[in-house]
C-alpha cells in the first residue's frame, strides 16, 4: 500500500464524521467573519443618537451575541467530529499492526527488534493520531479562514488588504525554509527514539546479567550515548521551532501595526470609518490565528508523514501467501490424527552477503505416527532446536520436506498447522497475570477443573497450593516470581489444556530433577490418548520410555531405535546414558 493509499484508506474509515466536521468548520469560519461585520455596524452607530439608530445598535449587538453562541456550539461539534477519528484510527491501526505482526514470519522479527516495534506502536502511532485528528481540524480551519477572511477584508479596503499581505508573504518564505529542515530532524528523532527503546529492552531483558557482572556503569554509558543523540536532535528541533516557526506570528504583529497606521491615514482621509477599521483589525486577528496554527499543523504533518513511513514498514512487509489460506472444516477434520513425515530435511540459516552458511540439519528422515512417542537426543549445537522450529514451521522451509497426512506443511497456513501441533519451549513466556490465566492463555473454553487437572499432571499443583492465593497468584513479568522448573511445568500445563494432535517438548524438563521429570512424563502420557509426542532433550532419562529415539549429532541422525536397542547399538547413546547415570547418583 502506497502512502497516499494508506492516508485515503484510514480517512475513509471515518468519512461520515469527517464530512460533518468539514461542514461544522465551514459554519464556524463563516460565523467568525460575519460577526465583525455586525460589530462594524454597531460601532458606526455609536455616534448617532436617534431612536432608529439606537434600535439598530441593539439589533446588531443581539446579532453578535446570537451568532457567537451558535459559533461556540458548532465549534464544539466540529472538534468532536474532527478529533474523535484520530483516536479511532489509532485504535484501528494498533489492531492492524498486531494482526500483521502475528502473521509475519521469523525473518521479519530477526530484522526488527522488539524495542523498535514497541517504539513504532507507541511513538509513531501518536504522530498518526495527531495527523488524523488535530491535523485534519486545523487543515480545514486554515483553509476556510485563509479563504473567507481575505474576501471580507477586501470588501472593506482592497488597498489595505494588499498592504497587509506583504509581511505575511515574506514571513511565509522564511517559514518554509525552516519547515524543510524540520522534517529531517523529526525523522532522525523518531529513529533515535526507536534505538533508545530497543536498547532499553535489551538491557532490561538482561538486567540480572548486568548486575551479576557489574556492568551497570557500562550499560548506563551506552544508554546515555543514545539519549544524548536524542537530546541533541530534540534541541535542534527546538531551535528551529524557536527561530523559524514564530516568524508568522511576528509578521502578524507587524501587520496589525501596518493596519493601524494605514487605517488611521485612511480614516483622516475619510476613506474608512472607525467601525470599518475595527472590523478590519478583527479580521487581522482571525487571519493571525490560522497562521499561528500553520506552525502546529506543519509539525503535525511532518510527524504524521514520518510515522506513516515507520508503520508502513510493518504493514507492507510480506506475509507468506499460504498464511492467507484457510482449510475447509472437512479437510481439517480429515487430517486429524495423521502421521508426520520428515523427508530429506535439510536447513541452513540465511547467510549474510558474500558469506556461505553451513547446513544445520542434513537429510533427516523419520516419521511420527498417530499416538507414537518419539524422542530426539542430542548435545548442545546438534540442531535440536532448529529441528523443532522446522517442524512447527517457525522457520521458512523449502517445499517437499515435511508432510502431515500427505499434505506439505509449507502449503498450509501457520494458523492451520499450529492447530495440529503444539510446541513447549525450554524458555516459556509467561505474562504478568495469575497462574490460572497463564495456563488458560489461548484456550477459548477452559474451566477451573481443567486447569486443576493439567496443573496436577504437570506436577505443579502442590507448588500452587502453597502459594498464598493458589492459582490466582500473580507470577510477575515473564514469570519472575517462579523458579525455572515451575515456569517449565506451567508451560507444560498450558500445552496440555488444549487438545492437539502432536505435542513437541523442546528440552522443557532441563530445570527439574529426575524424579519430577519421570512424574511429569507419566502425567503427559496419561493425558495424551491418541496424540503423538516428540520429546527433544539432552537427557537420556527423559527418553527411555519413548517408542522410538533419534540420536542427533551435528545435524545428522546417527542412530535410531528404542532405549534398549540404542544401549546395544550406539556407543554415543550408551556413553551419554552411563555418564548421566553417574551424575544422577552423585546428586542423590
Amino acid at each position: 500500500m502506497t502512502k497516499s493509499k494508506f492516508i485515503i484508506h484510514y480517512l475513509m474509515l471515518n468519512k461520515t464524521s469527517y464530512l460533518l466536521a468539514i461542514i461544522c468548520i465551514f459554519v464556524v469560519n463563516f460565523l467568525q467573519v460575519e460577526i465583525p461585520r455586525y460589530i462594524q455596524l454597531a460601532v458606526d452607530l455609536l455616534n448617532e443618537s436617534t431612536l432608529e439608530s439606537k434600535a439598530d445598535l441593539l439589533e446588531n449587538v443581539q446579532w453578535v451575541i446570537g451568532l457567537s453562541v451558535i459559533m461556540v456550539i458548532v465549534r464544539i461539534l466540529s472538534r468532536m467530529y474532527a478529533l474523535n477519528p484520530g483516536r479511532i484510527t489509532e485504535a484501528t491501526l494498533k489492531n492492524d499492526l498486531f494482526h500483521r505482526l502475528n502473521r509475519l514470519p521469523a525473518t521479519f522479527h530477526q530484522r526488527y527488534a522488539s524495542g523498535k516495534l514497541i517504539s513504532i506502536i507507541n511513538n509513531d502511532l501518536t504522530g498518526i493520531r495527531l495527523f488524523y485528528g488535530i491535523g485534519f481540524l486545523q487543515l480545514f480551519n486554515i483553509l476556510f479562514a485563509l479563504t473567507l477572511t481575505p474576501i471580507w477584508m477586501w470588501r472593506i479596503s482592497p488597498q489595505l488588504t494588499l498592504y497587509s499581505v506583504i509581511p505575511i508573504a515574506i514571513a511565509s518564505v522564511i517559514f518554509w525554509m525552516g519547515f524543510r529542515k524540520l522534517r529531517a530532524f523529526q525523522t532522525q528523532r523518531l529513529i533515535d527514539l526507536q534505538d533508545l527503546s530497543e536498547q532499553l529492552m535489551n538491557y532490561l531483558s538482561g538486567i540480572d546479567l548486568i548486575k551479576n557482572q557489574q556492568m551497570g556503569d557500562w550499560a548506563t554509558g551506552e544508554v546515555a550515548k543514545i539519549n544524548q543523540r536524542l537530546l541533541d536532535c530534540t534541541l535542534k528541533i527546538a531551535k528551529i521551532q524557536t527561530f523559524f516557526m514564530p516568524i508568522l506570528d511576528y509578521a502578524n504583529q507587524f501587520m496589525k501595526v501596518l493596519i493601524l497606521g494605514l487605517g488611521g491615514y485612511y480614516l483622516l482621509q475619510s476613506q474608512l470609518s472607525i467601525g470599518e477599521i475595527t472590523a478590519f483589525l478583527s479580521y487581522s486577528v482571525l487571519l493571525a490565528l490560522p497562521l499561528m496554527h500553520l506552525v502546529r499543523i506543519a509539525t503535525v504533518y511532518q510527524m504524521g508523514m514520518i510515522s506513516i513511513d515507520s508503520v508502513q514498514s510493518i504493514l507492507n512487509s510480506e506475509v507468506p501467501s499460504t498464511d492467507s489460506l484457510r482449510m475447509e472444516d472437512a479437510e481439517k477434520s480429515s487430517l486429524r490424527g495423521s502421521t508426520l513425515l520428515v523427508k530429506n530435511l535439510s536447513y541452513a540459516y540465511p547467510s549474510s552477503k558474500n558469506k556461505s552458511s553451513e547446513p544445520v540439519l542434513k537429510n533427516l528422515n523419520f516419521s511420527i505416527a498417530a499416538g507414537e512417542k518419539v524422542g530426539v537426543l542430542g548435545s548442545i549445537g546438534s540442531g535440536k532446536s532448529t529441528l523443532v522450529n522446522c517442524l512447527n514451521h517457525h522457520l521458512s522451509l523449502d517445499t517437499g520436506q515435511i508432510f502431515w497426512g500427505g499434505k506439505d506443511i509449507t502449503q498450509m497456513s501457520r494458523n492451520d498447522w499450529r492447530s495440529y501441533v503444539r510446541t513447549i519451549t525450554q524458555e516459556p513466556f509467561l505474562f504478568s497475570d495469575t497462574v490460572a490465566q497463564n495456563v488458560k492463555f489461548g484456550a477459548n473454553q477452559a474451566n477451573d477443573l481443567d486447569v486443576a487437572q493439567v496443573l496436577k499432571l504437570s506436577q505443579l499443583s502442590e507448588d500452587v497450593q502453597r502459594f498464598n492465593a493458589g492459582d490466582q497468584t500473580l507470577v510477575g513479568e515473564k514469570g519472575i516470581m517462579l523458579s525455572g522448573g515451575q515456569k517449565q511445568r506451567l508451560s507444560i500445563a498450558r500445552a496440555l489444556l488444549t487438545p492437539c494432535d502432536l505435542i513437541i517438548m523442546d528440552n522443557v524438563l532441563s530445570a527439574v530433577d529426575y524424579d519430577t521429570e519421570r512424574s511429569i512424563l507419566k502425567g503427559v502420557f496419561k493425558r495424551m490418548q491418541g496424540q503423538s509426542l516428540l520429546v527433544v532433550s539432552h537427557r537420556v532419562s527423559a527418553l527411555e520410555y519413548m517408542d522410538n529415539i533419534l540420536v542427533l549429532q551435528e545435524g545428522e541422525i546417527i542412530a535410531r531405535g528404542t532405549h534398549a536397542q540404542l544401549l546395544e547399538s550406539s556407543s554415543y547413546y550408551r556413553e551419554t546414558w552411563e555418564l548421566q547415570q553417574h551424575e544422577s547418583e552423585a546428586v542423590t
